[in-house]
């Protein structure tokens, strides 16, 4: 895992460059390098895990006509070098680099097709003054990029094209509104308006001063399974979930996993500890709170497969802390309170390994999220509601409507709590997307922080007139028509482009990265997405719902009290911290002369919120940890 950053065109620099390093110095602490030539350069910040003596980046061909650098790991890259080696290429290093210097000098532009793994990957063509800029198939690992006085500006993270000072940082509207909806920065955009994420699988080619062409390198295809018990669903999932925890137990360094007491972190344990060739070290974080702490669980998963458990604690005081680093790290706002425990598992976990394997991807494959099942019942809702005559239709219609309205109203009045998915908490919420009618409205309304009229709110008036409060919701609507199948799979295909890449899989980078961590997600491996992609949402709703396809994978290996135990989320007790440890930070960037100052927001709704936060009379922790940490990051960074 690294840091890559560079430049093509003739607006660089040698300072700009080590500017860059610097800024993305944590991505790779083990070593640095650089390239420069006319109109191109190249940086690049190393944590050593495959070849640690020999994997010095950029890298180079024989003749220095093909340099790359790679952010990542290539997965099952041993059989490309076998192959290359075939065709008469001599290697140099041990690496999985070099498979990909010899794989572009053999296949050309179609080598992308080849790599299985996580990646950024930079390669610049000398012959044909040829810069080519590529991303794995689901975005684990990110790639920003701008133009600045023609020239073509591209890094790992944000903060290292800021450190070139090559940053316009005027707000994208659009993006804007799309945090405070979805609480996070939509892919391709960024928080700022010159700057762009490059999609997964998605290759970017550059010469002779512009951008040549770009292209999708892999798609989804549906797997064909014709009539299948459920043995051979559950056979056909375990061996492909084997093989991607397999390639990624490939390591020259310490490698240990993520353990929450979870089902998705306890799949992967057991694949990992029936096959690795030694005992695993597994890393949990738990809370002073019981009703946050999943610490039992996992020392339960822990103990029936043979794995040596780490523990720690995130205490209040020790948040405060890590609330620093999160604004330190978060060059883009992300509103997943999330961030906090796993800087903190990172950092427990980095003093062990430096490899960790995570379960990420179980509930957007699965349907595990808390909401499908009241989606499923609205979704049947509609279904059955009578379809002749018209009229009659109308009138069904019409009632339904006026009972699904009281029950929201009357959801929406329920006190408020601060535990772990408090009843009050999940009343409400669950209020606020019972009157949408369009299925993707109605998700976001769920899942994510401000509602499209508490926002319009918020935005004092000239700002709410340029910002799209409703892109959110029409980029899931996109992202999920973007296959073909049932809303569900719609739905799976729509949350692995959206919240996962953009929340879920930013949140594990950033953390584990800023203490030199590499994370690696069998379950996101392309093979095991596209089988569970495939797999008939009979095997994850009604009788299968609650991830049951993974519990079957789990049966008799580990308790079943822990495999029959409600979901529980990587949460922190948001609720009360807004209220106590986390009050202050709230009042700071809260105060209406700070507020008048940054001509964003109307201090009055901001007050309100807090206020019916404080008495209970309304659980805002998720538009409070939302606005706490835009702000947070708008001082930082904006």
């Amino acid at each position: 895992m690294c840091g890559i950053a560079g430049f093509a065109g003739p607006g660089g620099s040698r300072d700009a460059l080590r500017a860059m390093a610097t800024a993305i110095k944590r991505r790779g602490p083990d070593d640095e390098g650089f390239f420069e030539a006319p109109n191109v350069g190249f940086a690049f910040r190393r944590l050593s895990i495959i070849d640690v003596a020999g994997g010095h980046q950029p890298l180079a061909n024989a003749d220095g006509t093909i340099r790359v650098m790679l952010n990542g790991e290539i997965y099952g890259f041993a059989a490309l070098r076998e192959e290359l080696e075939r065709l008469g290429y001599r290697f140099s290093t041990k690496s999985d680099t070099e498979v990909i210097v010899h794989g572009y000098a053999e296949w050309g532009d179609r080598v992308f097709e080849r790599l299985n793994g996580m990646f950024a990957i930079a390669i610049w063509d000398a012959k044909r003054s040829r810069l080519l800029l590529a991303r794995d198939r689901l975005g684990k690992k990110p790639l920003y990029w701008t133009w600045k006085d023609g020239t073509l500006w591209f890094a790992s993270e944000l903060k290292a094209l800021i450190a070139a000072d090559i940053v316009d940082r005027d707000l994208d509207p659009a993006s804007l509104g799309a945090y405070f909806r979805s609480d996070a920065v939509p892919t391709p955009r960024t928080i700022f308006k010159n700057v762009q994420k490059l999609e997964p699988a998605t290759v970017m080619a550059w010469s002779e001063g512009k951008v040549e062409r770009t292209w999708e390198y892999w798609k989804y295809q549906d797997q064909e399974f014709g009539i299948r018990d459920e043995g051979e669903i559950v056979a056909g999932l375990r061996e492909r979930l084997d093989h991607a925890v397999r390639e990624r137990l490939v390591s020259d360094v310490p490698l240990g996993l993520f353990l929450s007491g979870g089902i998705d972190s306890a799949v992967i344990a057991e694949s990992a500890a029936r096959q690795s060739l030694s005992r695993l070290d597994a890393f949990t974080i738990g809370f002073d709170d019981p009703s946050h702490d999943e610490r039992p669980a996992a020392r339960a998963v822990a103990n029936a497969l043979g794995i040596e458990l780490h523990e720690e604690i995130l205490t209040p005081d020790a948040a405060l802390t890590v609330v620093d680093d999160a604004v330190a790290l978060l060059d883009e706002p992300l509103a997943d309170p999330a961030i906090l425990p796993q800087l903190l598992l990172a950092r427990f976990t980095r003093k062990h390994v430096t490899v960790a394997l995570t379960g990420d991807g179980g509930d957007e494959l699965l349907l595990g999220y808390p909401h499908v099942g009241v989606h499923e019942a609205m979704n049947r809702m509609e279904r059955d509601t009578t379809p002749s005559p018209s009229s009659q239709r109308r009138g069904v219609r019409r009632m339904t409507d006026r009972v699904v309205g009281s029950v929201a109203w009357a959801l929406d009045r329920v006190p408020a709590g601060s535990g772990y998915f408090s009843v009050g908490f999940k009343a409400q919420r669950l209020a606020r997307g019972l009157s949408e009618t369009d299925p993707w409205a109605r998700d976001l309304a769920w899942r994510g922080s401000w509602t499209r009229s508490d926002l319009d709110a918020l935005l004092l008036p000239d700002i709410c007139e340029a910002v799209d409060t409703a892109f959110a919701d029409r980029q899931l609507a996109d992202r999920a028509e973007e296959i073909e199948g049932s809303f569900w799979k719609q739905w799976s295909w729509g949350y692995l482009r959206t919240y996962l890449m953009d929340d879920v899989l930013v949140k594990v980078d950033r953390a584990t990265m800023w203490h030199s961590l590499e994370a690696r997600s069998p379950i996101l491996d392309a093979s095991v997405v596209s089988y569970l992609l495939s797999v008939p949402e009979t095997y994850k709703l009604g009788a299968w719902k609650n991830k049951r396809l993974f519990k079957e994978l789990l049966r008799g290996r580990i308790p079943d009290d822990v495999l029959n135990r409600p979901k529980h989320g990587f949460a922190i007790p948001t609720a009360a911290w807004l209220n106590g440890p986390l009050s202050d930070r709230l009042r700071e960037v809260s105060d209406p002369a700070f507020l008048s100052k940054q001509g964003l927001f109307e201090p009055k709704i901001i007050q309100k919120m807090i206020s019916e936060h404080r008495y209970g009379r309304k659980d805002r922790r998720k538009e409070l940890w939302a606005f706490l940490m835009f702000q947070l990051w708008y001082r930082a960074w904006g």
